[in-house]
């Protein structure tokens, strides 16, 4: 694992479609869920409109040629954002991004910061 970005690994996660999140409730028992993100790649953070804290995050794309297969894996510190600049950047990247969300009202997002970083056929 890395903890710098690349521009590939950026162009990636800013057109993936859909980021696995996994996380663990407060007795350890893990959770995983497909869900769509949105990428803010200057301040290294994907955004999600869901709840809860996350450990990780990947995206990946399958082809049932092997040598096609390509990816990104990332440790991520989790934040609740619930108002202020940070919420309506989050707001306007996921409404940008999924035309399913441009009815969806939005009183908070989820803020992963992308701490490490390790990817593959990029």
């Amino acid at each position: 694992m890395h903890t710098r970005l690349s521009q590939k690994e950026k162009r990636f996660l800013d057109r993936a479609r859909v980021c696995r999140v996994a996380s663990a409730d407060g007795r350890g028992t893990p959770h995983v869920a497909p869900l769509c993100h949105a990428f803010d790649a200057p301040r290294r953070t994907a955004y999600i409109a869901t709840e809860g804290r996350t450990a990780s995050l990947a995206c990946d794309d399958y082809f049932e040629n092997w040598g096609r297969l390509r990816g990104l894996v990332a440790h991520v510190r989790a934040r609740i954002v619930r108002r202020g600049p940070e919420l309506d950047r989050a707001v306007r990247l996921l409404k940008k991004k999924y035309k399913q969300y441009r009815d969806y009202e939005f009183d908070e997002a989820i803020a992963l910061r992308i701490e490490r970083v390790s990817s593959w056929g990029l």
